[in-house]
């Protein structure tokens, strides 16, 4: 249909053209030869002129995209292109076409064209909706000047930056969750434990012991020596850091997408992990979360729903472009006594890369509902997360 229209747009214009040629041609031979000049003339000198005014503005003409760095999801937006002309002339009619990623809703996608002078900046607004989470890009590949004539289209050399916008997930509450986050509680208590009884070993050849404070609101209650708190009948919480050192990590390994579909998984593994990451942090237990961003790796520590809550704004901004590898290397050597793998390309590229976490802990996958498992061997639990965000054990 595109190539239809475009070929019938440009028979119009030879059509146009050949019918005024004719009409010169008729009045210079056989009406009036005064006439006929003057006809002549305007077809050569207009779109000279035309050519030449439209060709200086689309040089002079700047543009700048403006959008907002971050919001919520379901949100409406409106990005809107700001158009500067230098010159004193007029600029002839301006061409601009706003591109938004699959994560927004843009429900008018045409190109917008309008005239403009050179006293005012010209803004072209385009309203959105972001429909899903993670970041997403606004553009503008196409604005062009056309000549008064409409004959010829010159493109604006400086087009304005493509923008990145976060659109931040929502926290969600999962249902099914009380098996593996009872796993995962007992992994990291019997951690804790392990780390203690060393570390309290080496406090009676070397040290006088754990130094203690007085317990304060907001504290980890995994920190309380609830022993020496009994005998002194106030919380004490130590203040080393031996018994505090377990954290369990959850990583996500996204990607880019491009699809609806593949929007929808990355959004359901990311608010699910921000899900299970609250309920951690509710049970008194610090955690990590690791995340690819700009062929880097980014290493977030939540100790609390206010920093759960912080790096769903972290990871809104993340576009989850790796650096090779699907699984963070640091990963490795941290205590984190389990590991919890969201993924939305389960394969065996990343049970391969996993294998490297058995030896250091607990490792768990979590895939969308309906996602092809069978490649994920040596997970020692492998869960599944529903749209409603409900859990479904695949290994009991």
């Amino acid at each position: 249909m595109k190539k239809i229209s475009a070929l019938l747009e440009r028979s119009k214009f030879y059509f146009g053209l050949l019918m005024m040629l004719g009409m010169a041609y008729v009045f210079t031979n056989y009406l009036d030869g005064d006439i006929g000049v003057v006809v002549w003339s305007f077809l050569l000198l207009a779109p000279l002129i035309s050519v030449l005014l439209s060709y200086r503005a689309a040089r002079q003409i700047t543009a700048e995209l403006n959008t907002p760095t971050y919001l919520a999801k379901g949100r409406s937006f409106t990005a809107k292109v700001t158009v500067r002309a230098d010159g004193r002339l007029p600029v002839p009619f301006l061409r601009c076409r706003i591109q938004a990623d699959a994560n927004f809703l843009q429900e008018d996608k045409r190109p917008v064209q309008s005239a403009m002078t050179s006293e005012e900046p010209l803004e072209i607004p385009e309203e959105l909706t972001a429909q899903y989470a993670g970041c997403g890009w606004i553009s503008v590949p196409e604005l062009s000047v056309y000549d008064y004539l409409g004959w010829f289209r010159f493109p604006v050399k400086n087009l304005p930056k493509a923008v990145k916008i976060g659109v931040i997930p929502e926290i969600p509450s999962l249902t099914n969750a009380a098996v593996i986050l009872h796993t995962v509680s007992d992994i990291i208590l019997t951690q804790d434990d392990e780390e203690e009884e060393s570390a309290a070993a080496f406090s009676a050849q070397a040290m006088p012991g754990y130094i203690h404070r007085e317990y304060v609101p907001g504290d980890n209650l995994k920190r309380i020596n609830w022993k020496m708190s009994a005998k002194r009948q106030k919380l004490l919480v130590r203040m080393d850091e031996a018994a505090a050192t377990v954290r369990p990590t959850v990583i996500l390994d996204l990607q880019p997408e491009d699809t609806v579909t593949g929007l929808k998984y990355r959004e359901i593994m990311m608010e699910g992990a921000l899900g299970f990451l609250i309920l951690l942090v509710r049970q008194g237990f610090p955690c990590t979360i690791r995340f690819s961003s700009e062929q880097s790796w980014k290493t977030l520590i939540l100790e609390n729903e206010d920093a759960v809550r912080e790096a769903a704004v972290e990871i809104a901004a993340a576009d989850f472009v790796h650096d090779g590898n699907r699984i963070d290397p640091a990963a490795l050597q941290e205590k984190a006594g389990a590991y919890l793998i969201y993924t939305s390309h389960p394969d065996a590229a990343l049970a391969s890369e996993a294998a490297a976490l058995k030896n250091s802990g607990y490792l768990c996958g979590i895939c969308p509902a309906d996602a092809d498992t069978a490649l994920l061997s040596g997970f020692d639990a492998l869960w599944t997360l529903g749209k409603d965000f409900s859990m479904q054990n695949l290994k009991k």
